[in-house]
């Protein structure tokens, strides 16, 4: 624990709430030589044995939900035993499926169960979509580990890829999926690994997206009570985050969302999509920090939040799915959307400054950005304009980068599947 962090810690939780911190993380390490490698030394690998991990705190979502999710659809269940590791077991108590345990896998002060050590390292595919190098560090032989991740973008390496000594560190899983072939060069040298372990077949989340379980009105009205009219989502990728070794937070916006000049600008921007009769959905990336929620004066502007997306019952990928047009950034959704063949923004406000603290993974991003680049609010007007008016400026620009950027299929999930022999 850096001396940052327990500084945070201490602030928010008190004495009580550190000494737990720490204590936890001190039971994880002993649990981890104990049970991880005890499990990969002493037991064999469960050939029907099938475990997911998603991001913490964000439990069964994303590509690990959406190719589960497709394994039940199909009967796998009947042959797989499947373990979820989740961050809230107790929110899982009522959901029942055959052969489907919930276990968890981390609790508030980042324990982990030795439950979760023996599951992971027992495992025959071990899915995840986020670092969670701690439960792969041991397993049996025979073990798989399938990175799903959760997006290819524009943006330079993490920094947490590096290890304590700077060099690169390891690549903790034996394939890892990307949505096509320009992204195995960025994400062999992001993870440290041969080109070989990138899979270019896309993610299971893009069935979500293509396929959405629920139309557009009856998403609409579920999380807005919104009913007509044309739909943007924006989806800004993080600037400030409590991230150890992010530089991007040093980036200075005038506002939270780029491009606007402040809580004015949105009011604004507010009237404009009132007269065009549509609604815009901000969606806060996860890690986004120093966020307020200006929503109490505005009628077509609203925002989304993971718990909405939970109790309404939607994906967010398939939120996506039903929106006219997209605003972004740097972040890996702009690449998702591009399935979808819709108009697409990047805002772009803070690019020179974002190339000097994060970087990116291309030498020239904007090549590799098929839509209207905006660098203050007029553009962003005249882009949610041109939606309203169905007009698609970059469609022949993103056709022809889509061969490169991706490898579209009838099924993702079904494909993967294919591809493990499951």
């Amino acid at each position: 624990m850096s001396k940052e962090a327990g500084k945070r810690i201490l602030k928010e939780q008190g004495i009580s709430g550190f000494v737990l911190h720490y204590g936890a993380r001190v039971l994880t390490k002993v649990e981890k030589q104990l049970i991880g490698r005890g499990a990969a030394r002493f037991c064999r690998v469960k050939e029907n044995r099938l475990v997911f991990k998603n991001r913490e705190n964000l439990d069964f979502t994303d590509n690990p939900r959406a190719f589960f999710d497709y394994l039940i659809k199909m009967g796998y269940n009947e042959k797989y035993e499947i373990i979820w590791l989740v961050s809230d077991v107790r929110k899982f108590r009522n959901v029942k499926y055959k052969n489907v345990k919930f276990v968890t896998a981390e609790n508030h002060y980042g324990w982990n169960s030795c439950r979760a050590y023996y599951y992971a390292a027992t495992a025959r595919y071990f899915f995840f979509s986020h670092n969670t190098q701690d439960l792969l560090d041991y397993g049996c032989e025979g073990r798989q580990i399938i990175n799903l991740w959760h997006g290819c973008g524009y943006k330079g390496p993490e920094q947490g890829l590096s290890a304590p000594s700077g060099e690169k560190a390891r690549s903790g899983f034996d394939y890892g999926l990307v949505p096509g072939p320009l992204f195995v060069q960025t994400k062999s040298v992001a993870w440290n690994c041969e080109k070989e372990k990138i899979w270019p077949i896309g993610y299971p989340r893009y069935d979500w997206m293509l396929h959405p379980s629920l139309g557009k009105e009856e998403q609409l009205k579920r999380l807005f009570g919104w009913e007509e009219g044309k739909a943007v989502i924006w989806m800004p990728t993080f600037r400030k985050s409590n991230l150890k070794g992010c530089r991007e937070s040093e980036i200075q916006l005038a506002y939270q969302l780029p491009g606007l000049s402040g809580v004015d600008d949105l009011k604004k921007l507010d009237m404009h999509l009132k007269m065009l009769d549509m609604l815009l959905i901000i969606k806060k990336h996860p890690l986004q920090t120093e966020w307020s929620e200006d929503e109490k004066e505005l009628t077509n502007i609203r925002y989304v939040t993971e718990e909405m997306l939970e109790k309404a019952g939607i994906q967010l990928a398939e939120l996506m799915g039903v929106c006219d047009g997209l605003i972004s950034d740097y972040s890996s959704a702009a690449v998702d959307f591009m399935l979808l063949h819709r108009p697409m923004a990047y805002v772009l406000e803070d690019f020179m400054a974002y190339k000097e603290k994060r970087g990116f993974v291309f030498e020239n991003p904007l090549i590799y950005m098929p839509g209207e680049k905006i660098y203050d609010y007029p553009g962003i007007e005249a882009f949610l304009e041109h939606v309203a008016a169905g007009e698609d400026l970059y469609q022949e620009e993103r056709e022809k980068l889509m061969p490169v950027m991706h490898n579209p299929a009838e099924n993702y999930c079904s494909r993967l599947a294919a591809k493990l022999s499951i």
